[in-house]
Parts: structure tokens; C-alpha cells; sequence
């Protein structure tokens, strides 16, 4: 079952607005934040592989991690800015995690699936993630919220928006104001008529009505109705002020009445809208709760506590959403007003419900992630991996091919995940052996190298990777050289290139002893900013050096034929190279695809024609290296 449509390329390259939802992935973290055996995957491989931004700006460049998991909303967009933090080498949860990706279904399908019985759940429409962010921005970024809502704003009595009596009433006054600035004056006229009776005075309402004209004649809105043809104009100017605040008064007091009215309906729509969002995420927390609780391996239980944490505030907030009955005019509506008030300062307000609200986000963000994952691996796009260890629930490693070295792993059939909807080349990654491919520029070279080490990592995540068949035994540290930049302010290209190298020696050194030690390293095209006699000779010195040491793997691309030939007698080495179809005229094309041995074929000359470079410069750069190949001959 597909549980989602790919979005669309302009979508995806979007960038999450600043909303008040940027913090979330520091409050909800994804499963594998939760096991012990993780290591943190290198900021520069993250830049290198462009797992979450690509180096180009065409809007045709879409991120590794956009192809992988198709997140279609700002939520799993965001969420999967912290995909790429880590990588485990924890088989019991890799397993854990493959088993949670084959049997997961989504919350929706229990309406439709006659296989889940559950009566009792009654699962709502999937909310549009994107209104509900934009809603929440709306609260939390209106600096004017208790002054537009009518909330008390002095801080000595902030409390009080949180008291439902308190709130009540001053809903009660909004509402009546009009009323009573309209009557008040009546109210007062009225009043004095009572006390005479209460003091047994004897005055009939037609003597008091009497009395209270004389008076009027003398006040200034009295005689706007009873002289005002009589008076002096800076009178009737005055009785046409005081009549005119009079009125203006009542206005006001109708335009609150108004936008307190236009209010308490908005506030019923934002709170019906998260209602409905909190059933929903309550269901999706279930069902994933649900469906962990099969896992053999228990390794997804620190993740499920957190998560349950969050769950029982939600839980309590959307019950008391679940009070408030629907928008209409009613004496029972009015008296649930204070009700509501209170739990929409709350969702502002309260810390506890916006950590909580946070978490939601990031969870539902993660299992859109999820299901985009699935959706691939259902078009089989990505396939699961085989891990070749040990665990708690097989004694040996099952896998569809056979394996030379308990060490060795493989990746069949890898591809580069970009390439997922272009009908990608496919090549075989063996890595019994340290693996050195050659081949002309353009001959898919460091794309091979990028997707072993994407496929490495996503593995290591997921499970899966763009592959048809995989055996991995898990890798503690992970090293890439990749785009080695030149730091002009401190280092040279080849100071640069020659201190990533010593970094990695230096991790290798410090981790090679525990049982869990193992590394995995790429390196593309190695010190090509030094002179070529140079580069050739440290990079053999530093492949000899490193091939030594049993725990660790790698893939190198280099032009250095001279190299590949000298580690050709390296029983740890294995050559390969990118193969292309020759033609009559010197020309060759590109096939893609990897074999073995070393390539000799140069490639420079055809990109300088294939970009269209002057004649004279191609026929130069020709007959140098038909000069230079000769010199070699002899």
C-alpha cells in the first residue's frame, strides 16, 4: 500500500520558514538517539553527500535524504534536518527497526483493513500538517495575544487567565457591555425613585417622572432634546459633544462586543482544529506503540517511555478540549465561555502543553518520514540489508549470498540514491578487499564511491539502502574524503587534504582495539593537490600504511595508475574500474558500470570537446599526450 504521493521538486527544495516550530528537534529525537551503540556522523560527510542541502541551487537538485524518505510537509521536512546526526552499529536495533518497517501500517488503514479489529478506535482524517503549524504561528507569534483575546495583561495578575471563574465573568461583561453603557443612564434615573419608596417617602411615578424632566432641562443631553432650538451655540456645540462621547461610548462598547464574539468563534475553530489533530496523533502514537511492543530486541523501549511521557499531556489536553461543546449561540455556550478561554491561553501559555505540543510535531514528522521510507521500499526501490553478526534471534547470518570472510561485506547491486527515478546503472560494492577504482573523468567514478557510503550509512539507520541485496557488518566509525576544501586563511589544498588523512589515521589508531572497532573510509581522488610525483608516492605509502590494519575498509578513486599497479600485488587490494565503449575515432561513451582491473583510458580530452572547448586547444592537449605516451613506450 502506498501511504503517500512523492512531492513535488519545488517542494522539496523549500525551506522551512522561522516558525516557532524550529526547535523541535530538540525536544522530540528519533529512535537511535535512544541506543547506546551510535556514533555521530561527521558534519562534513553530511555537506559531501548533500544528505539535507545540495552544493548546486538548481531546483532540479533534490537531497539525498529528500529522495529517500519523500517527506511532503514541513514537519517531516524539519525532522529530517536530525536524520543524518546519527548511525548505529547496534544489530538488535538495525533488525529491530527492519521489522518496524515491515510490518507497520499506518493508523488510517485500521478503518479500512478487515485484519485489525479494533472496534474501539475511531481514527480521524489526517490532519494538514502545514494549517496546523500555521495556526500554532498565529498564537505564538501574536505579540498582542491577551490584548486581542481580552486576557488580563499586567503580570501581577496573569494567574488569572488561567482561572475559569475569573475569565467567565469578564466574558459576561464583554459580552453585556453594550447593554449596560446603553442603560446605565436609565439605571441611574431609575434608582433614586426605589430609595425614596424604601424611606417611605410618598411620590408617585408621575411626580417623579415630573422631577426628573425639570432636571433633564438642565443637563446637557436633557436639553439637546428639550431646548436645543433655545440655547446659545457654544451651549448647543457642548450638548452636541457630550451627546457625541455618549454615543461613542456605546459604539465602542458594541465594537468589543463584536470582536469578542468574532473571537470566541475563532478560538472554537483553532481549538476544533487541534482536537482533531491531537485524535490523530494520539491514534498514530498508539499504533506505533502497538507495533513496537512486537519487536524481539526491546531496543526501541527508551524511545516508546518518551514518547508515552507526552502522550498522557496530550491525552489531558485534548480531554479538555473535549468538554467544549461546538460554536453556537445557547445560554450553555455562554456558560462555557470561561472554559474555553482558559484552555487557549493554555495552549500559548503553558509550557508543559507547548513542550508537549513540540514533541507532537517532531513525532508526526517522523512517521511521515517513515511512511515515505516504506512507500520506496514497497516500490522496491530500496531493499533491506542481511547483517553479518550475531544476535538475539539467529545464531548465524541469513543471507541470499554467500559471504568469503566474515568480514566482508557487500552491497549488491548498489546505486546512487539521486539517480532513484532515472533508471540508475547498478554495480556490485565488494569490500573483502580494499577497493581502488579507475577510470576516466566523468566514468562514474566517486557516484560508485557516494553510494556505498550513503548506502553504508542509511543501512546503519534504516536497514535498507538503494541496493538489491546487501550483507553489512556494522561499522563503528565512518571516514569520508570527500571535497577536501582549500582554506586559503590557514592551510593549502594539499595542507588540507593531508590533514583529513591524519585525522582519520589518528581516529583509527585511537579505536582499534574493542570488539566493536571498525572502520569504513572513502577517499576521492587522495592528494590531488600536491605535483603528480608526489601524489603518487604518498598515496601509496598511505594505502600500504592503512590496508594493513585488519578492522578496517575502504574505497579509493584515483587517476595514479602508478598506484593501482603497485597495490596490484597487495593481497588486500582489489582493482576495479569504470568501463567505457571505445570507438573508431578515439572517442569511447560511458557505460557506467564497474569491473575489474585498471583503467588506462584518459578522459580529459573528451570533456574539454564534449564542452566544446576551441580546436586548438583540443589538438594541443592530444598531441602532449600522444608525446608523453610515447616517451613512456621507449
Amino acid at each position: 500500500m502506498n501511504y503517500k504521493k512523492k512531492s513535488e521538486k519545488e517542494s522539496v527544495k523549500e525551506s522551512v520558514k522561522e516558525t516557532k516550530i524550529n526547535n523541535i528537534n530538540d525536544i522530540f529525537k528519533l529512535p537511535i538517539f535512544y541506543v547506546d551503540k551510535k556514533t555521530e556522523l561527521k558534519e562534513n560527510i553530511i555537506t559531501d553527500l548533500e544528505l539535507i542541502k545540495t552544493i548546486d541551487t538548481d531546483a532540479s537538485c533534490i537531497p539525498i535524504l529528500y529522495n529517500t524518505f519523500q517527506p511532503t510537509n514541513c514537519l517531516a521536512k524539519k525532522v529530517l534536518d536530525q536524520i543524518p546526526n546519527y548511525y548505529s552499529y547496534d544489530v538488535n536495533f538495525l533488525t529491530d527497526t527492519q521489522h518496524l518497517l515491515k510490518s507497520y501500517k499506518s493508523c488510517l488503514v485500521k478503518e479500512t483493513d478487515p485484519d485489525i479489529t479494533n472496534e474501539n478506535t475511531q481514527v480521524p482524517e489526517k490532519p494538514d500538517y502545514d494549517e496546523i503549524v500555521k495556526l500554532w504561528d498565529e498564537i505564538k507569534l501574536d505579540t498582542g495575544f491577551r490584548e486581542k483575546y481580552s486576557y488580563m495583561d499586567w503580570s501581577y495578575f496573569l494567574h488569572l487567565n488561567e482561572s475559569q471563574m475569573f475569565l467567565q465573568l469578564m466574558s459576561f461583561y464583554n459580552m453585556t457591555s453594550p447593554v449596560i453603557s446603553l442603560f446605565v443612564p436609565v439605571f441611574i434615573l431609575i434608582v433614586p425613585f426605589f430609595i425614596i419608596k424604601a424611606r417611605g417617602l410618598s411620590l408617585s411615578i408621575k411626580e417623579y417622572i415630573d422631577i426628573l424632566k425639570i432636571l433633564a432641562g438642565n443637563h446637557a443631553i436633557g436639553k439637546l432634546f428639550t431646548q436645543f432650538h433655545k440655547v446659545k451655540l457654544d451651549q448647543k456645540i457642548y450638548m452636541l459633544i457630550s451627546a457625541g462621547f455618549y454615543l461613542f461610548s456605546i459604539y465602542q462598547n458594541i465594537l468589543t462586543c463584536i470582536r469578542f464574539q468574532f473571537n470566541i468563534r475563532k478560538i472554537h475553530t483553532y481549538l476544533n482544529k487541534f482536537k482533531e489533530y491531537l485524535q490523530y496523533t494520539l491514534a498514530n502514537m498508539e499504533n506505533l506503540e502497538s507495533l513496537v511492543s512486537k519487536l524481539k530486541n526491546k531496543t526501541y523501549t527508551g524511545f516508546i517511555e518518551e514518547m508515552k511521557k507526552h502522550k498522557s499531556i496530550l491525552e489531558e489536553y485534548k480531554n479538555n478540549l473535549s468538554s467544549i461543546s461546538d460554536f453556537k449561540i445557547s445560554f450553555r455556550k455562554l456558560a462555557e465561555i470561561g472554559t474555553v478561554l482558559k484552555y487557549f491561553y493554555q495552549l500559548n501559555y503553558n509550557e508543559t502543553y507547548n513542550t508537549s505540543f513540540l514533541y507532537s510535531f517532531g513525532f508526526n514528522g517522523y512517521i511521515d518520514n517513515l511512511e515515505g521510507l516504506i512507500d520506496n521500499i514497497q516500490k522496491e526501490n530500496l531493499h533491506f540489508a542481511d547483517f553479518n553478526v550475531k544476535t538475539k534471534e539467529t545464531k548465524e547470518t541469513k543471507s541470499k549470498f554467500k559471504s568469503k570472510s566474515k568480514n566482508s561485506n557487500i552491497l549488491k547491486k548498489s546505486y546512487y540514491a539521486a539517480l532513484i527515478n532515472k533508471n540508475p546503472v547498478k554495480n556490485d560494492v565488494k569490500l573483502d578487499k580494499a577497493m581502488i577504482i579507475t577510470g576516466p573523468n566523468a566514468s562514474g567514478k566517486t557516484t560508485v564511491l557516494k553510494s556505498a557510503l550513503i548506502n553504508v550509512i542509511l543501512s546503519q539507520q534504516f536497514g535498507c539502502g538503494f541496493y538489491d541485496e546487501a550483507i553489512l557488518k556494522p561499522y563503528k566509525f565512518i571516514h569520508c574524503y570527500l571535497n577536501i576544501p582549500d582554506t586559503s586563511g590557514r592551510d593549502s589544498l594539499f595542507q588540507a587534504e593531508a590533514r583529513r588523512c591524519k585525522e582519520i589515521i589518528d581516529t583509527i589508531k585511537e579505536n582499534n582495539g574493542g570488539d566493536d572497532d571498525s572502520h569504513f573510509c572513502v577517499f576521492d581522488e587522495i592528494y590531488s593537490g600536491t605535483n603528480p610525483e608526489e601524489a603518487v608516492i604518498s598515496a601509496l605509502a598511505f594505502m600500504q600504511y592503512l590496508v594493513k590494519i585488519e578492522k578496517v575498509q575502504c574505497i579509493m578513486t584515483t587517476h595514479f595508475i602508478k598506484v593501482c599497479k603497485k597495490l596490484n600485488k597487495n593481497k588486500r587490494v582489489k582493482n576495479y574500474h569504470m568501463h567505457v565503449d571505445l570507438t573508431n575515432n578515439n572517442d569511447f561513451s560511458y557505460t557506467y558500470k564497474m569491473k575489474e582491473g585498471i583503467s588506462e583510458i584518459h578522459g580529459g580530452i573528451k570533456v574539454l570537446n564534449d564542452m566544446n572547448y576551441p580546436t586548438e586547444i583540443i589538438n594541443n592537449t592530444r598531441n602532449k599526450m600522444n608525446q608523453k605516451n610515447s616517451k613512456n613506450i621507449e
